[in-house]
């Protein structure tokens, strides 16, 4: 017979889509953000700034508390060290990365997980009748939500990332898939003689310029609207793929790498940058893990080990003898000539 103690720890994993939407809840309020700029808030005066009755706000409270984000003392309430990671506009924020995956329009697609289990459709797909990428094109709000996410994903990363590639002077840096240019800005910084361009789908670098400008780079940095499918831009000499591949199977992933492989001149490089799964099961990998089934339910996408990375390459068409790999933290760096 199951014991309690081992049904009761079932029931808090069933219940993980209720600390989400917690958190979503709380971020809406500004329940984060106001225990971050009021520290030992009572509980009277976080209801009056989220004009929300206190006893029901009390209960959602002990949710956050249970989750380790939320600490009451003494003096009143504070966030804890995870909870300040949802306060926006900090260093390391996740409080977009949070509203975006929790928000209803990503939940919806959850429904479909077992469709997507048996089928390898994804479940965005199902229920709205269109790639994920197509309805950004079309929904403005929803397109910079996500754009926000991924730059405080790209922000927290970027540094260490930009570590991993040692530009020559008077380089082009192609970045497929950047984005809104969080991680060719950085890069470039640091090499204050290269160019770069953004190239992205045209709701993917919608803020690009914006970040560019802002990072003092207009004169060195473009940003470019296209599909890396049916073409990339030319005169490169370091291409990056970074974060890109999981957000799509096997058939676009590799398609997007033949793309490469056909228009990458023979002189220049790819580096493709990512967190990639372990050969073998990790409990330290549980993030990727976490992230490779939401792949599945919202773009078809996977995450991938090396030798899966490597198996494309191979497909299409590089000489994967010649990779060369650097590791720091949880990112990894392939590089290869598209001319080996």
């Amino acid at each position: 017979m199951t014991s309690l103690e081992d049904r009761d720890a079932v029931i808090r994993l069933i219940g993980g889509y209720m600390v989400s939407d917690a958190i979503r809840a709380a971020g809406s309020l500004g329940v984060f953000t106001h225990l971050d700029q009021h520290p030992d808030a009572s509980l009277a005066a976080l209801a009056a700034h989220t004009r929300a009755p206190a006893e029901q706000l009390d209960r959602v409270l002990n949710l956050l508390r249970y989750a380790g984000l939320i600490e009451r003392h003494s003096n009143g309430l504070r966030n804890s060290s995870l909870g300040s990671a949802l306060v926006p506009d900090r260093a390391g924020s996740l409080a977009a990365f949070a509203q975006n995956f929790t928000s209803p329009l990503f939940q919806r697609a959850w429904d479909h997980l077992e469709t997507s289990v048996l089928t390898g459709e994804a479940g965005f797909d199902r229920e709205y009748h269109q790639p994920v990428y197509d309805y950004f094109a079309h929904d403005e709000a929803a397109n910079t939500l996500f754009n926000q996410a991924m730059q405080e994903e790209a922000t927290a990363t970027a540094e260490a990332a930009a570590q991993l590639i040692t530009l020559d002077e008077n380089e082009t840096v192609v970045d497929i898939g950047g984005g809104d240019g969080t991680f060719l800005t950085t890069v470039l910084q640091a090499a204050p003689t290269a160019t770069g361009i953004v190239f992205d789908s045209p709701a993917g670098i919608a803020a690009a310029d914006g970040v560019i400008a802002s990072a003092g780079l207009s004169s060195r940095c473009t940003s470019d609207g296209g599909d890396f499918f049916t073409s990339i831009p030319d005169g490169g000499t370091t291409y990056i793929i970074k974060s890109v591949l999981q957000d799509w199977d096997d058939e676009h992933a590799l398609a997007l790498l033949t793309r490469c492989r056909e228009r990458i001149p023979a002189a220049a490089r790819l580096i493709i940058i990512g967190n990639f799964l372990p050969d073998a099961y990790d409990d330290a990998a549980a993030v990727g893990y976490l992230t490779d089934v939401c792949m599945l339910v919202i773009s078809g996408g996977r995450e991938r080990t090396l030798a899966d990375l490597t198996t494309l390459l191979g497909q299409a068409g590089f000489a994967t003898e010649h990779i060369r790999r650097e590791r720091l933290g949880p990112l990894t760096a392939v590089e290869l000539r598209t001319g080996a």
